[in-house]
């Protein structure tokens, strides 16, 4: 298992847009009375913001890290950038093909692509006007259990792409390219860092969820269904050699309350299990057991943001 220390990139351009018109995106203005629960955006913190009172003129929106303030309120991050914020799991939905170019900032060895639609991804890092990293994707499914499902059942796509070998330049740029012939495509996460190698998964793991939806009865037993989000999480034990033992406290110092990546397998889809053990999240139990003399017990429990 390795997890990826995010770092934050600079997002230099993109293919979608900002406001995006698609989604109603309108940018704020000083000069503009909003009326209650008017929406604009913000071009400096790309944050969405809801207007709280009626006859809202002239009244500057928060500064972040303040979310709210007596006029406005923070209510989500803009399409173009809901790829790229570590705070939350949104995507981004564009034409085919959507592009995105960052800049590290710093060296980083390790890139994951989470929350995809789309029929393939391309993953190019530029070292000035180097190529110096460049690997395709083809990102469509179709398992099948008997010759019907041969015939007619559609096809699905990966969601995910980690990679743990990028070379570490100090000045690269990264492009991720995603195309589709038809439909939007969409984006939930580009996640850039340094791996950190946890030790190896074991078996027994467990795939868990989180549901906040509400169930509700009235006298009579007639249920009222408010369907909301499932949050995914799961419990794994982990072997690892003392000597990475250290690696594992400091990772643990680093990811406090950090949304990261959390790799279970590190075959990049190859087995059917991949998904199952991939979290962008925060670690709620990190422990480390040392009652063996040449090889630690680590148990995680993690929890996807």
């Amino acid at each position: 298992m390795r997890v990826i220390v995010p770092v934050t990139p600079s997002l230099n351009s993109s293919s979608v847009p900002e406001p995006d018109a698609t989604f109603s995106e309108v940018a704020y203005s000083a000069a503009t009375t909003y009326a209650l629960g008017a929406q604009v955006i913000s071009t400096s913190s790309h944050r969405i913001y809801e207007s709280l009172q009626a006859s809202n003129t002239g009244h500057a929106l928060p500064v972040p890290p303040l979310t709210e303030n007596d006029w406005w309120l923070e209510v989500g991050v803009t399409n173009r950038y809901a790829a790229v914020d570590s705070a939350r799991s949104t995507q981004a939905v564009g034409n085919s093909p959507m592009t995105y170019t960052i800049t590290p900032g710093q060296r980083i060895n390790a890139i994951a692509l989470m929350g995809m639609e789309a029929d393939s991804c391309r993953i190019q890092m530029f070292n000035g006007a180097v190529s110096v990293y460049d690997k395709s994707f083809d990102l469509k499914l179709r398992k099948v259990k008997n010759g019907y499902e041969y015939f007619f059942k559609p096809f699905s796509t990966q969601p995910s792409v980690i990679q743990f070998d990028l070379p570490p330049f100090s000045a690269s740029t990264i492009d991720v390219t995603l195309t589709r012939i038809s439909g939007q495509v969409k984006l939930g996460s580009i996640v850039v860092g340094n791996y950190v190698y946890l030790g190896s998964s074991q078996f027994n793991a467990t795939n868990d969820a989180l549901n906040f939806s509400v169930v509700e009865r009235d006298i009579y037993g007639t249920a009222t269904l408010v369907p909301r989000r499932t949050l995914p999480k799961t419990n794994q034990t982990l072997i690892v050699e003392k000597q990475f033992v250290n690696d594992l406290i400091d990772a643990r110092s680093q990811l406090n309350a950090v949304p990261a990546v959390w790799s279970g397998l590190d075959d990049n889809g190859s087995s059917d299990y991949f998904e199952s053990f991939l979290i962008r999240g925060i670690y709620k139990q990190f422990s480390i057991n040392v009652s063996q003399p040449y090889h630690a017990a680590v148990s995680l429990e993690l929890e996807e943001i």
